[in-house]
C-alpha cells in the first residue's frame, strides 16, 4: 500500500497541462475546404499557425533549421490539419511513390500524433508523404508505430516554390474520443525529411534520451462541442479460390471454393466501438517474411495482420504478450467490444475457432506443439486506468475447448509508471490455470490442473550523457497462455544495460558506448546463460547507424542434461539512406562460436543478413533481403580442420510496381533453404529441405475497406527422404466494398 501511495504521489506530480500550442478555428457553415493542400481558403489565414519546431535529429536540443507551420480547424464532422514545410531546395524533396502504410523514413512526410485522453500513452497516427500516399496506425511509446489498422481519413499534398504543404480531413469518426471529457486533445506534429542527413522535427521539445515523445505534445485549444453520433458500416467480401495440390506418386488434387463473409463496425458513440465478424477471409494477401528456424527450438513471433484484430490492438499490448490474436488460427465468427473515454480504455473480444490449430505448449529449453482437435472459443479482457503519468491495467483470457476437452485460462494486473520524460517503469504479474494437456500423441486432451505464474518489471532511465536499463522474469515451469504468445517458461533472469553518450563527434551525429549483460537460471537453478557485452553504436550522414559488439565469454546452456558450453562471437551491422534511388540498405553480422542446437555440440560459425530498399525508377520499387545462418564442426575422424554440418538461407524479393495511385502489381519471388550433414547427427536428420513460394498480385484499392484483388501463388516444397515433393498453386480473386 505504501508503494503504491508513492506511485499515485509521483504520478500527480507528473501530470501538468502541456502549454497550449494549438488554436483551432471553428468553420462556419459557408466555410468550405477544397483538400488540394495548397491552404489557399480564407479560412486557413483566420488560424495562428504553431512554428515551434525543434530537431530531434540530426542534431538534438536545437530549434528545427527550416521553418514549420500548423494549423488546426474543425467543423461538426471533420478535423482538418494543414502543415505547411519550407524547404531551401525543394528541387530535393523526396516525393516517392508508396503503398498504404508503406511511407518510409527516406520520403519526405508529415504525421499528426492525435490523443484526444492526453494520457501521453498511446495516440492514432496520420502520415502524409510528399506524393500524397497515406499511413495510419496507433503510436505508443513503449512499442513504436503499429500501422496494421486502417481509418478513414484523407491528405493531399501540394508544392510551392519555397517547399510543400498538405492538408489533412479526418472524420470524427475515426477517432476514439470521449465526447464529454474536458480535457482538451493533445497533438504531437513530425516533419521528417532525408536528404545529407535524415532530419526529424517536431512541434514539442523531443529529445533523443526521451522515452516518452508524446509527454512533449501540445494542446489543441478551441475545440468544443464535437459530434458523437451514431455511425456504422458493412464490409461484405467474396473470395473465388482455384487451387491444385500435387505431391510426387499421388494424384494431383484440385479444388474450387467461393466463400462471402460479412464485417460489420458500429459506433454508437465516439467513445464506443463493436466489431463483428462473420466467416471471415483472413487470407494472407501480404505474405510472412521468410525467417531463419533451423537452428532455434523457440517458436517465432508473427505479427498480427487481420483486420478484425486490429481495433483497439493497442490496448491489448502490455509488457507480456499475454495477448496475440494470430493464436485465433481460423475463426468462423468474432465479436468485439472496446471503450475509449478520458481516463480509461476497455476490449473484450470473443471468437469461435475451428478445429485443427496448433497451439504453444512452452518449455524451459524448447517450444512444444499441440493440436488442438476440437473447436475452441477464445475470450480475450483487458482493462487499462489512466490515473496522471501512471497507468494501472488489467486482463483476463480464457481458451475454452469443446467436449470437454478443457481450458486455459490467464489473469493478471500491470502498471506503467512514465515517472518522468526520461524514465519509465512498467510491471506485471500473470496467474494461469490450464487443464487441457498435451497428451503422448501429441493433442489436447483433458488431464490434472496445473497452475504457474509469469512476472515481468523493467525500468529504464536516459539523459543526454547516460543511458541506463534493468529488466527482470520470473516465469515458473507450469505457465501457459494459449491465448497469447510465451515460447519460454521455467526460467528466471535479469537484463541490465548501461550506455554512456558522447554526442556529436567529428562527423558523427553521435557516438555511444554500452554494456549489456544477462544472467539467467532454468527452474532448476542451473544456468541458462551468462552473457557479458560491451559495444559501441554510431549514427552519421545520410541517415547511417552503425554498432560493433564483443561477448567474449558467453556461457549457455540449451539441454537440460547438456553442457554448460563457453562461447565467444562478435556481432555488428550497418545501415544508411545513400539517395532517392538507393533508399535504404541494411546488414548485419555475427561470427564466433555457435551451438548446433540439434546435436547439443559446439562449433564455429555465424549468421549474416543483408536487405535494400531500391527505387530505379519513380513507380518501381525493390526490396530485396537475403539472411543465412551457417555452424562448422571440427572432424577429427577425417583429418579435414573443419566440416559444415549445417547451412539455411533465406532469400526474398518483394517488388511494387505503381500504376497509378490505387493501382499496384505486387511480385514476390521467396526461396528458403536448409542443409545438414547426417554424419555429423545422431539422430535421423534430412541432408536438404527447400521452399520455394512465387506470388503475384493486381490490387486496385478505391478505399478503407474497399477493393479487388487479383492474384496467383505457387509453392514449392522438398525434403528428399523424409517429405515427399509437393507443389501447391492457387489463382484467386477477392472483392471487398465497405457500405
Amino acid at each position: 500500500m505504501k508503494f503504491f501511495r508513492v506511485l499515485c504521489f509521483g504520478a500527480l506530480l507528473f501530470s501538468t497541462t502541456a502549454h497550449a500550442g494549438f488554436q483551432a478555428h471553428q468553420l462556419q457553415k459557408n466555410e468550405v475546404v477544397k483538400l488540394d493542400g495548397k491552404l489557399d481558403e480564407a479560412a486557413w489565414k483566420l488560424v495562428t499557425p504553431h512554428t515551434n519546431f525543434f530537431q530531434t535529429q540530426p542534431f538534438d536540443n536545437v530549434a528545427a533549421h527550416l521553418r514549420t507551420e500548423v494549423r488546426v480547424m474543425y467543423d461538426d464532422r471533420f478535423l482538418y490539419v494543414g502543415v505547411t514545410g519550407f524547404d531551401n531546395d525543394p528541387s530535393q524533396i523526396r516525393d516517392s511513390f508508396a503503398r498504404r502504410d508503406k511511407i518510409s523514413i527516406d520520403q519526405d512526410f508529415f504525421a499528426l500524433y492525435i490523443d484526444p485522453s492526453s494520457g501521453h500513452k498511446a495516440a492514432q497516427v496520420f502520415y502524409v508523404n510528399a506524393r500524397g500516399a497515406l499511413m495510419d496506425g496507433i503510436y505508443s511509446d513503449t512499442s513504436g508505430d503499429d500501422t496494421a489498422p486502417d481509418y478513414e481519413y484523407s491528405a493531399s499534398p501540394a508544392r510551392f516554390d519555397g517547399g510543400w504543404s498538405a492538408e489533412f480531413k479526418i472524420p470524427f469518426s475515426s477517432i476514439a474520443y470521449d465526447k464529454h471529457s474536458t480535457t482538451p486533445w493533445s497533438l504531437l506534429v513530425l516533419r521528417n525529411m532525408t536528404r545529407d542527413q535524415r532530419y526529424r522535427m517536431y512541434s514539442g521539445a523531443v529529445t533523443r534520451a526521451t522515452n516518452c515523445n508524446l509527454c512533449f505534445s501540445n494542446t489543441i485549444e478551441g475545440m468544443q462541442h464535437l459530434p458523437s453520433g451514431m455511425s456504422w458500416n458493412i464490409t461484405p467480401q467474396l473470395v473465388a479460390r482455384r487451387a491444385q495440390d500435387q505431391v510426387d506418386g499421388k494424384p494431383k488434387l484440385a479444388s474450387s471454393t467461393n466463400d462471402v463473409s460479412l464485417d460489420f463496425k458500429l459506433r454508437p458513440t465516439s467513445a464506443i466501438t463493436i466489431d463483428a465478424t462473420l466467416n471471415p477471409d483472413f487470407s494472407q494477401i501480404e505474405l510472412d517474411s521468410p525467417q531463419l528456424s533451423g537452428n532455434t527450438r523457440f517458436g517465432i513471433f508473427v505479427q498480427e495482420k487481420r483486420p478484425f484484430f486490429l481495433e483497439g490492438a493497442d490496448i491489448f499490448r502490455t509488457p507480456l504478450n499475454a495477448i496475440s490474436t494470430r493464436t485465433i488460427a481460423n475463426p468462423d465468427v468474432g465479436l468485439r467490444y472496446t471503450q475509449r473515454d478520458a481516463d480509461k480504455d476497455f476490449s473484450i473480444l470473443t471468437s469461435r475457432d475451428t478445429a485443427g490449430a496448433l497451439v504453444l505448449v512452452p518449455q524451459t529449453y524448447f517450444t512444444g506443439y499441440a493440436t488442438s482437435q476440437v473447436a475452441s472459443t477464445a475470450t480475450d479482457a483487458r482493462a487499462n486506468f489512466r490515473l496522471g503519468s501512471l497507468s494501472l491495467g488489467g486482463v483476463l483470457t480464457d481458451r475454452q475447448y469443446a467436449q470437454g476437452v478443457g481450458y486455459n485460462r490467464v489473469a493478471g494486473p500491470d502498471f506503467v509508471w512514465q515517472i518522468d520524460r526520461n524514465q519509465l517503469m512498467r510491471a506485471q504479474i500473470l496467474m494461469s490455470t490450464t487443464n487441457a494437456q498435451m497428451n503422448g500423441q501429441g493433442n489436447l486432451a483433458r488431464a490434472n490442473t496445473t497452475n504457474g505464474h509469469a512476472a515481468y518489471f523493467d525500468w529504464s532511465r536516459g539523459n543526454d550523457a547516460w543511458g541506463m536499463s534493468v529488466n527482470l522474469r520470473d516465469f515458473s515451469k507450469d505457465f501457459r497462455a494459449d491465448n497469447g504468445f510465451f515460447s519460454q517458461v521455467g526460467f528466471r533472469s535479469i537484463n541490465s544495460e548501461v550506455t554512456k553518450k558522447f554526442g556529436r563527434t567529428g562527423i558523427l551525429n553521435e557516438f555511444n558506448t554500452y554494456i549489456s549483460a544477462e544472467y539467467k537460471l532454468d527452474s532448476e537453478g542451473n544456468v541458462l546463460s551468462k552473457i557479458l557485452t560491451p559495444g559501441v553504436r554510431i549514427a552519421g550522414p545520410f541517415d547511417s547507424s552503425a554498432y560493433l559488439n564483443l561477448s567474449p565469454t558467453v556461457r549457455s546452456r540449451v539441454n537440460q542434461d547438456g553442457e554448460l558450453f563457453s562461447i565467444g562471437r562478435v556481432a555488428g551491422g550497418f545501415a544508411a539512406s545513400p539517395g532517392k534511388q538507393i533508399a535504404r540498405i541494411a546488414t548485419d553480422f555475427t561470427v564466433g562460436d555457435v551451438i548446433d542446437i540439434m546435436a547439443n555440440r559446439l562449433g564455429r560459425g555465424g549468421s549474416y543478413s543483408m536487405s535494400a530498399k531500391l527505387r530505379p525508377i519513380d513507380r518501381l520499387e525493390l526490396e530485396p533481403s537475403f539472411a543465412t545462418n551457417w555452424i562448422d564442426r571440427d572432424d577429427q575422424q577425417s583429418g579435414q580442420t573443419s566440416e559444415r554440418t549445417y547451412k539455411e538461407t533465406a532469400l526474398q524479393i518483394n517488388s511494387i510496381l505503381h500504376l497509378s495511385a490505387k493501382d499496384t502489381i505486387r511480385m514476390i519471388l521467396q526461396d528458403a533453404s536448409t542443409k545438414r550433414d547426417p554424419k555429423a547427427y545422431q539422430q535421423a536428420v534430412a541432408s536438404h529441405s527447400s521452399r520455394s513460394v512465387s506470388s503475384f498480385v493486381y490490387t486496385h484499392r478505391a478505399g478503407v475497406g474497399s477493393a479487388v484483388y487479383l492474384g496467383w501463388t505457387v509453392t514449392k516444397t522438398d525434403t528428399p527422404g523424409f517429405v515427399a515433393k509437393r507443389k501447391q498453386s492457387e489463382l484467386f480473386t477477392k472483392f471487398s466494398w465497405q457500405i
